[in-house]
């Protein structure tokens, strides 16, 4: 015999709240995520690999300096001089934003349909993945680093730590004023 499940009532969610303003804040990341998923190998596939320089925050990687230091030339001279590494860097990006483009997909729906929700499990998985990006650059830098290329201060990264930070926080507060007796609304 299959029965129903029992259905908890959703509380009434309201966007000038503090888990509104989490919710915002997510969608902004999963959003920003989906655009550079679409704008990077539309920028590449109609400017080449030269195009980098026009990339936001202007690289493949870290920053179209770091990058070319990397590589040992810059974009121009691997458009110009090898074709194929050129084609090869710009299918290697639309392989990444392909991924980037599953995980704003995702990361979108577990905010909308969870977080949104008050459902804590959302919260949990949004703050962890939103961090995982960050911490792959750890890696990153370390290898920049060891071909003695600067790589900056990564403070590109900044901004969208401590907004994933804030909205963790936002998230938090407005569940916990939500799960309280009487609040119904973040």
């Amino acid at each position: 015999m299959i029965t129903a499940a029992t259905r908890l009532p959703t509380p009434r969610f309201r966007w000038r709240s503090l888990l509104g303003l989490s919710v915002t804040l997510f969608l902004a990341w999963g959003l920003l995520n989906a655009a550079l998923a679409i704008y990077v190998p539309y920028t590449l596939h109609t400017g080449s690999v030269s195009a980098v320089g026009s990339l936001s925050p202007g690289g493949l990687v870290v920053s179209a300096e770091a990058d070319e230091a990397l590589l040992g030339r810059t974009f121009a001279s691997i458009d110009a001089g090898d074709p194929r590494l050129a084609t090869y860097l710009v299918a290697f990006m639309d392989t990444m934003c392909a991924q980037m483009m599953g995980f704003a997909i995702a990361y979108i729906g577990v905010v909308w349909f969870g977080l949104r929700r008050g459902q804590g499990w959302a919260l949990v998985v949004a703050a962890v993945s939103g961090v995982v990006a960050f911490v792959y650059y750890l890696p990153i830098f370390s290898l920049y680093t060891r071909m003695s290329v600067q790589t900056g201060s990564g403070a590109f990264l900044a901004v969208p730590a401590i907004a994933l930070g804030v909205a963790t926080v936002l998230g938090w507060i407005g569940l916990g004023r939500q799960r309280r007796p009487g609040g119904t609304s973040a």
